[in-house]
């Protein structure tokens, strides 16, 4: 397809009415999730004068998705995306808006405060695999990259601005202020979604859930569908592990870069997060106008054009420079995440989407937790530039790690012999047909 039509279909997915409310609500949802990351810590610092407290916020921003994965796919299968997405969203804005309304009550006390975090979490923990999982019910198969990239740029819009006007609104009002307006978006959000229609089909022959061993045997049955019962979903699975491994440490290593090597400090640090995401913002906007053909080979190069860059930043130590690289990283890593989420739409069944999806994002959890206690954890032995060059080796390796995934999906045996041929699937230049239909 030409570039002129490509830009046509995402011109058409925008204006396409369902959709369109769907990214609206979703843009605005993003900017009051990334505001709160700003207004919350700050409102936790104010109120407790601990930095333990904005840790174990922190903790308890993360854990939900890990302890409920389980539970939310199970559900998320057999109830309506478009109303799980509504009642999320309501409840996110009503459970943030009660911070500052207790709190102006004098009734916010620490252990009350952490529950509402923690609720927050686990609601916003429900809402990414209801939205994906909505995705191919509103999108028909070949416009589903350049629908995914363009979710993936309200997130990233969202970083860009969120933590920006969170800043400039508690410098010029308060916390609590922010913490209202981020409430608001919730709601906004979900009115956005009150306006979607989106056709679901239930399949007749899905019994219903008897009892806790009912859901734990849906659970096994997700669960077992990824680790055995095909190779594809498995391989992303690892996919999706590496990802949160090389993406998770990031912004923890740019404070260490800015102030260790660039002398830059939190000015340093600020520039070089912001080129960071400027660089995902562009190869999300380019994946909307050009997806690729074939996605495995998009992934792997992105693997492979990051381990590159960042090795590169490791040896630079001019700012200029490190910039400059940092926005191509941005780029290079950023194709991961939408080709994946397409490459499970279109294979994973849809009774099992969810499950399929919340089983994936169990390994992005566990590879970035990994990546953040073990990377920056080295920075004192090693040095920094030593931490960014191993960073750089992960991600070449996953490059290759790629390739062999690619490679063992086309082939029956899943076993390359003899070493020539393991040696070129590793470089991904082993021929093959393409990757077969969900279902084949």
């Amino acid at each position: 397809m030409s570039f002129i039509a490509n830009v046509r279909e995402s011109k058409d997915l925008l204006v396409e009415r369902n959709f369109g409310l769907l990214l609206l609500g979703q843009l605005v949802s993003q900017l009051g999730e990334n505001l709160n990351k700003v207004a919350l810590f700050w409102f936790v610092y104010l109120f407790t004068k601990s930095a333990q407290a904005m840790i174990i916020v922190g903790v308890l921003q993360t854990l939900p998705p890990m302890l409920f994965f389980w539970a939310n796919g199970v559900m998320l299968d057999r109830c309506s995306k478009r109303n799980v997405m509504i009642g999320v969203d309501a409840v996110r804005g009503m459970l943030v808006l009660l911070i500052p309304l207790l709190y102006a009550l004098h009734h916010l006390s620490l252990p009350v405060l952490y529950l509402l975090v923690f609720l927050i979490a686990t609601a916003s923990g429900i809402f990414g695999p209801a939205l994906y999982s909505a995705i191919p019910l509103m999108v028909i198969e070949p416009r589903r990259v350049s629908a995914n990239a363009l979710m993936q740029t309200t997130g990233q819009v969202g970083i860009l601005v969120g933590p920006l006007l969170g800043g400039v609104l508690s410098a010029l009002y308060n916390p609590v202020f922010v913490m209202i307006a981020n409430g608001m978006t919730f709601l906004i959000s979900a009115v956005f979604l009150l306006f979607i229609r989106i056709t679901e089909v239930r399949e007749a022959e899905i019994p219903p859930v008897s009892g806790v061993a009912g859901i734990l045997d849906e659970v096994r049955e997700g669960v077992r569908f990824v680790f055995s019962g095909n190779r594809l979903l498995l391989g992303l699975f690892v996919i999706m592990t590496l990802y949160g491994l090389i993406t998770g440490p990031v912004t923890i290593l740019l404070p260490l870069l800015s102030h260790g090597v660039l002398h830059a400090g939190s000015k340093g640090f600020g520039m070089l997060l912001s080129a960071y995401g400027v660089g995902m913002l562009l190869a999300s906007l380019a994946l909307t106008v050009r997806p690729p053909l074939n996605l495995f080979r998009w992934i792997a190069g992105g693997f492979l054009a990051g381990g590159i860059l960042i090795l590169l930043v490791s040896v630079s130590g001019q700012m200029p420079v490190d910039l400059f690289l940092m926005a191509l990283f941005g780029m290079a890593v950023s194709v991961v995440n939408p080709l994946v989420h397409t490459l499970l739409q279109n294979h994973a069944p849809s009774r099992l989407l969810s499950r399929v999806l919340t089983t994936m994002s169990l390994g992005f959890l566990g590879g970035a937790i990994l990546g953040m206690t073990g990377l920056p954890s080295l920075v004192t032995v090693l040095g920094i530039r030593t931490v960014l060059g191993l960073l750089g080796g992960i991600l070449v390796l996953s490059w290759g790690a790629v390739n062999l995934i690619e490679a063992g999906h086309r082939s029956e045996s899943g076993v390359f012999r003899p070493l020539p041929g393991f040696l070129a699937a590793l470089a991904g230049l082993s021929p093959g047909p393409e990757t077969p239909a969900k279902g084949e």
